[in-house]
């Protein structure tokens, strides 16, 4: 890190103590504890243009969106960037993630773990939203970004399934808050309840029925873990065919 950017980091919580990376680390960004006598904060890195537009993305919500209905996000502090890399400074908020808290969970835990997780993604999708477009809208977008990603080579999922997706889209539905990259890895656990969503760069306002398919991806087989979930979330499930659509399609791109 360069010292520019240490000086910074000062400027805005105080003399740094000490500076080292979270223990599990997702793909798109280095993610690091940042602590100082006044607390504990979390730095993100990133490097590849691609995933320093997703991180400016990122650091674009957490400015944006006005946390409601009791959906708790980071709090952005500061975006930095230099000729290399961008930075995104924000608080931490202590917890683990939902893939964790599931692995080390009893079979009743982690029925009620997903269930309250389908209850917090419900207070997203019904809150409040001054949109009036539908999800075609967000779709449209969705799609030339990923012909966009095609042609700059940053992305595994191929002309020909862009061109099925472009082809056979889902009927539209009012759209509402989404997180956009709603997986069991983006979401904090503490007191075996769920605090917060984490990994900002896709929420917006788009369609729900991404996020659902999203959230119900790694127990779409487990009819245990797929009812709790239901049962908390409220809404009747999307199809099979939507489920496709959204995981085994759009999110190839992402």
């Amino acid at each position: 890190m360069k010292c520019v950017i240490r000086q910074r980091i000062e400027q805005q919580v105080g003399l740094i103590h000490s500076i080292h990376p979270v223990a599990v680390q997702g793909g798109t960004a280095v993610v690091y504890y940042v602590k100082t006598l006044d607390g504990t904060y979390i730095l993100k890195q990133a490097s590849l243009p691609r995933y320093r537009e997703w991180l400016a993305q990122e650091a674009t919500v957490m400015q944006t969106f006005k946390p409601q209905n009791h959906i708790i996000i980071p709090t952005y502090i500061d975006y930095m960037e230099d000729e290399q890399q961008d930075y995104l400074l924000m608080s931490h908020i202590a917890g683990e993630t939902l893939t964790t808290a599931l692995a080390n969970a009893s079979e009743l835990q982690r029925l009620e773990l997903i269930r309250t997780f389908g209850r917090f993604l419900r207070q997203l999708h019904t809150s409040e939203t001054s949109s009036t477009h539908s999800s075609q809208d967000w779709l449209d977008k969705q799609l030339l970004q990923a012909d966009h990603y095609i042609k700059q080579g940053w992305t595994n999922g191929s002309r020909k399934l862009l061109n099925a997706l472009s082809t056979k889209q889902p009927e539209p539905v009012p759209a509402t808050w989404i997180h956009g990259d709603c997986t069991t890895d983006n979401l904090l656990v503490r007191d075996n309840e769920i605090v917060a969503f984490i990994d900002l760069a896709g929420m917006t306002v788009g369609d729900p029925r991404y996020d659902e398919a999203l959230a119900t991806r790694s127990f779409r087989k487990d009819i245990q873990m797929l009812d709790a979930f239901y049962s908390g979330y409220g809404f009747p499930p999307i199809s099979e065919e939507t489920f496709r659509y959204f995981d085994n399609g759009l999110y190839e791109f992402y």
